[in-house]
């Protein structure tokens, strides 16, 4: 066969001959059964012939002196769920970068893009127990697992407790000692909230971080409570802030604290106490942050 031509208009009434046919009107995409089926009908390919192989479901293409896979030496397509990403790797071969996760925004690693999860403040929080912890049964419940975070943030919700008039602390690393500096402010019930019913934080000796008291004439009340604390991977200095209160009754506390917990320990386990009677409702919830 002849090396092709290119294009040609033709006039009315040329004649057509054998040249012309070879070189202007037979270098099409010819289609075989295979690579030998190819072979044996064209034995003597010209560059830049293309033909295609219906076995594998490729086309190749002459290069003057070999016949080539259009589908390896072009772009090959790595994509396989939707969402993904074609990126150029070494040696300008494409790349699959796979979907990411909600949330996630792409970034650079070491050169090549990739899906992070976003930094800065309040963006990087994770649940560390899933669903939250039952606040049931005993005096004391424990999350354990914080060990090598910085930042963590407490969430006690809906929590009520079999005695009236117990207290809600929270503790670190079951540590009853006297590592705990609290400062803050009282809120007392039923009045108004008015300039009277603030007073000092009274802390309980050494013992925990106090956030909220039950109503000393009902045990039906609820309580929901946070705090934020810096530094739980350092040794020395943990700095915490929080608040709680309950949903109200004669001679119901609630707080606003702040302070440090002073322990060469880094925070490995919290914990939420009850000062009398077990839990009988409610979920502690526990963030970290790196």
């Amino acid at each position: 066969m002849a090396a092709g031509l290119g294009f040609k208009t033709f006039a009315t009434g040329e004649v057509l001959t054998a040249a012309d046919v070879n070189g202007y009107l037979m270098q099409g995409v010819g289609v075989f059964t295979d690579a030998a089926n190819r072979d044996a009908e064209i034995t003597s390919p010209q560059e830049g012939q293309f033909a295609y192989l219906k076995d594998t479901n490729v086309t190749t293409y002459y290069t003057g002196s070999a016949w080539a896979n259009l589908d390896t030496t072009g772009m090959t397509n790595p994509m396989t769920t939707t969402g993904d990403t074609i990126y150029s790797s070494s040696g300008s071969t494409p790349a699959r970068l796979g979907i990411g996760s909600t949330g996630q925004v792409l970034t650079v690693s070491g050169g090549l893009p990739t899906w992070a999860t976003p930094g800065g403040a309040g963006a990087n929080w994770s649940l560390l127990n899933a669903g939250g912890t039952n606040l049931t049964g005993a005096t004391t419940v424990t999350v354990s697992g914080i060990s090598g975070k910085d930042k963590i943030m407490v969430i006690v919700d809906n929590t009520s407790m079999a005695t009236s008039g117990s207290f809600l602390s929270i503790q670190f690393n079951s540590d009853t000692g006297s590592n705990y500096g609290t400062f803050g402010m009282e809120l007392s019930s039923p009045a108004s909230y008015a300039a009277t019913n603030l007073g000092t934080y009274t802390q309980p000796t050494g013992s925990s971080i106090q956030l909220a008291r039950l109503a000393t004439t009902s045990a039906d009340e609820v309580i929901t409570a946070y705090l934020n604390v810096t530094g739980c991977n350092a040794s020395g200095v943990k700095v915490f802030n929080g608040a709680g209160a309950g949903s109200g009754g004669s001679n119901q506390r609630g707080y606003v604290v702040g302070g440090i917990y002073n322990s060469s320990s880094t925070i490995s386990s919290v914990s939420a106490v009850s000062s009398g009677g077990n839990f009988d409702g409610g979920k502690i919830y526990v963030y970290t942050s790196a």
